[in-house]
């Protein structure tokens, strides 16, 4: 077996996986033998069972990268005016500590449900005025600087 245990001589402790542990309760097996040898020349040894890793929470924005934001608003009627705000969005992002994610949350808030299928019906889309929605940003920015002076 192979990457079954491993040994931390700083830590004197041996993790081993439930494999290589389930094979030391064959007295025949050579992990037994092993084990054996390893309990005799290190008395203090800890043993532990090796756990497996969680798995990491996929990011919901994984793949929304600039090419496939353009690609979803071109499929839109009034696809000319979303691509002329997109670009003007992404300008306006270059003075941002963060450009892609000011251009993400713009395109978040343009369309809310875009990992759904576009709905081409009457009231679909609604588009955000990049003006307002820049106010409403610089706004909230200068309440947190006033509640950060407050604090101080």
């Amino acid at each position: 077996m192979k990457n079954t245990y491993k040994i931390d001589f700083v830590n004197n402790t041996l993790a081993m996986s439930k494999a290589f542990e389930e094979a030391t309760n064959n007295p025949a097996s050579e992990e037994y033998k092993l084990l054996k040898q390893l309990r005799a020349d290190f008395p203090g040894l800890t043993i532990t069972r090796k756990t497996r890793r969680a798995p990491k929470k996929a990011r919901p924005t994984k793949n929304l990268t600039y090419k496939h934001m353009e690609q979803y608003m071109s499929v839109f009627k009034n696809a000319g005016e979303l691509l002329a705000q997109f670009d003007t969005v992404k300008r306006c992002s270059l003075g941002q500590n963060s450009p892609y994610k000011f251009v993400r949350e713009w395109f978040e808030a343009q369309f809310p449900k875009y990992k759904e299928l576009p709905d081409f019906g009457n009231n679909a889309l609604k588009v955000i005025d990049f003006p307002t929605s820049q106010k409403k940003q610089e706004e909230k920015k200068e309440q947190g600087e006033q509640l950060e002076k407050k604090d101080a």
